[in-house]
């Protein structure tokens, strides 16, 4: 079985918030052990969730895992990307598809705030 991890980004206008998005994906390719990174947004941005997924299934994956690159569990994880999901599972159905948790209050975030501050304090 052949596994795939998709990144969902909520994608933006701003130039600058989808090359980020980008060199996120390019990170963690650098260091998966999945087969196959793919990456996409529910808004705006391009590939879309359906463009970006429908590239993986091209390269004949089996099985993907979905994580939500959001910190708040709001609306959009609670209700747009689960519906977005069900109509992927429905147009896949091949394809075994899996919701991770979103980003979330992570540890790891609150070690970035930390450093981005005494940073700013030596700048």
């Amino acid at each position: 079985m052949k596994k795939g991890l998709f990144i969902l980004g909520h994608g933006s206008q701003a130039l600058e918030a989808n090359e980020i998005f980008v060199n996120i994906v390019k990170m963690v390719i650098s260091i998966t052990e999945f087969e196959t990174v793919g990456m996409g947004s529910l808004q705006i941005s391009n590939p879309s969730f359906d463009e970006g997924i429908a590239e993986m299934v091209k390269t004949g994956i089996d099985k993907i895992v979905i994580v939500p690159m959001f910190i708040f569990k709001g609306n959009h994880v609670k209700y747009d990307i689960p519906e977005e999901l069900q109509k992927l599972k429905e147009k896949y159905p091949q394809v075994e598809f899996i919701m991770a948790d979103h980003i979330g209050a992570d540890a790891r975030l609150a070690e970035i705030i930390e450093e981005r501050a005494k940073e700013a304090i030596t700048a």
